[in-house]
């Protein structure tokens, strides 16, 4: 039975395992389908819906091996946590996320050599105490603004507070970065690189139990 977390603002979640690996990604690819990274990862707009399709699909079934994943009960929301200090994924997961990995690389093309430089340099900005990065936080796109996201974001927050914890991320969007600030992020850090979307950085320190 999948683990399941006290419903925030009266929306039930639960952790997501491998099993929702699918249909995570397919609801990735629709919510981040106008997403800045998507066009300048993937500039081909006639083949960029099925390159995206492709894309979270890998990054689901990497994250879902290697993080702490929730979402609503119809997957149309979903929060994708990387601890700090993550354990080391388990032995039978690492051929298969290898070549996941090599897959998401070879996806990338001419892109992948200024990808990973930028990525690198957004890294630098994080914060290095031990914590919890959001490595995505997705609604469907028909489902936003119905407090979703700060339904699944609850379970790893509260515990982030429980421990004494904090939390980051980075984003891309200042429509973003207006709604993690509402949820305690503030911002640490920006990096505009040449040619490629401008990345915030945000951190959230834990919040004192009410």
């Amino acid at each position: 039975m999948a683990e399941a977390a006290p419903a925030h603002g009266g929306i039930p979640v639960r952790r997501l395992g491998e099993a929702d690996a699918g249909a995570l990604g397919a609801m990735l690819a629709r919510a981040f389908a106008d997403d800045p990274t998507s066009s300048w990862l993937f500039p081909r707009s006639a083949s960029r819906a099925q390159s995206l399709l492709r894309w979270y699909d890998l990054n689901a079934r990497i994250l879902l091996a290697t993080g702490e994943c929730w979402g609503t009960e119809d997957l149309s929301s979903a929060a994708l946590w990387l601890s700090t200090g993550a354990e080391r994924p388990r032995p039978s997961h690492l051929g298969r996320l290898l070549r996941c990995h090599l897959a998401a690389a070879a996806m990338l093309g001419t892109r992948l050599p200024s990808a990973a430089v930028i990525q690198a340099r957004v890294h630098r900005l994080h914060p290095r105490e031990p914590g919890w990065y959001l490595a995505v936080l997705a609604t469907e796109p028909g489902r936003q603004g119905q407090g979703l996201g700060s339904a699944v974001l609850a379970p790893v927050l509260e515990r982030c507070d429980r421990l004494g914890l904090q939390a980051h991320l980075d984003t891309v969007t200042e429509r973003d970065v207006r709604f993690y600030q509402r949820r305690g992020f503030r911002v640490i850090g920006e990096l505009s690189p040449a040619r490629a979307p401008r990345f915030w950085v945000m951190m959230r320190p834990p919040e004192a139990p009410a």
